[in-house]
């Protein structure tokens, strides 16, 4: 665990019972590895609003509103919904 996280679980501590996740379906399912950091806050906090500022997703968030799983798949849903108007690049810039 980085300095950070360990001073963030310190000044504030998690509010419930550790949350355990199949972090392989997980990364499997968005067709990407999470940081171990992350995978930490998650375990400690589960998914968060924070002062309501911050909102930290959670993969199968029991409160959908932070489930990270749900957002993405909309995200890419609203990618794709964008091509209908505009022309869609087929690489990096130059």
């Amino acid at each position: 665990m980085n300095n950070a996280l360990t001073r963030l679980l310190e000044i504030a501590p998690a509010p419930s019972e550790p949350r355990q996740k199949d972090w392989g379906g997980v990364e499997h399912s968005l067709g990407d590895e999470l940081p171990a950091d992350y995978k930490a806050l998650i375990h400690a906090h589960g998914g968060s609003s924070w002062h309501s500022y911050l909102y930290v997703l959670e993969p199968r968030c029991p409160n959908e509103n932070y489930d990270l799983i749900e957002w993405a798949q909309n995200q890419a849903e609203d990618q794709e919904d964008l091509w209908e108007f505009e022309k869609k690049p087929v690489g990096p810039p130059e």
